[in-house]
């Protein structure tokens, strides 16, 4: 993926988490905004790719993150049955609210770029506006 693509996709997971959050931007709202456009991400994905496989990207998108963002090392062992985006969630709350988003839309845009990957930008883009679709309202693009 390029770095434009991937600023792309940054600037599209900032515009959702900006309008999942509110006029609330405190941590826990970004938090509670990246929990909401995750599980609206998931529940379109996972019919196409399986749970076990949404959580492996999410997995590796996580990994690639932390060289970004350190602090979203997982510090324990994660419970059993939960999911991976469960301790970026905990992360965001305890950050400043403008490294909580942007980490969050780095999550976001590396998850989606590895779904692009994956599955294909067509299939990913259709995906993308089934799951934010208020991010596309004023897109004037077509879907490929």
């Amino acid at each position: 993926m390029t770095a434009l693509e991937h600023s792309a996709l940054r600037r599209l997971a900032l515009k959702v988490l900006a309008q999942h959050a509110g006029s609330a931007a405190d941590a826990k709202a970004l938090a509670a905004a990246a929990r909401r456009a995750y599980a609206d991400l998931a529940r379109v994905s996972a019919p196409l790719i399986g749970q076990v496989g949404v959580e492996a990207l999410t997995g590796r998108a996580l990994h690639l993150v932390q060289r970004e963002y350190p602090w979203l090392v997982q510090t324990r062992e994660p419970e059993q049955g939960e999911r991976p985006f469960t301790q970026v969630s905990a992360c965001l709350e305890r950050q400043d609210p403008a490294v909580a988003v942007e980490a969050a839309g780095a999550v976001f845009a590396t998850l989606t770029g590895l779904l692009v990957t994956f599955i294909g930008e067509p299939l990913t883009a259709r995906l993308l506006r089934q799951a934010w679709p208020d991010a596309f309202s004023d897109a004037s693009t077509k879907e490929t």
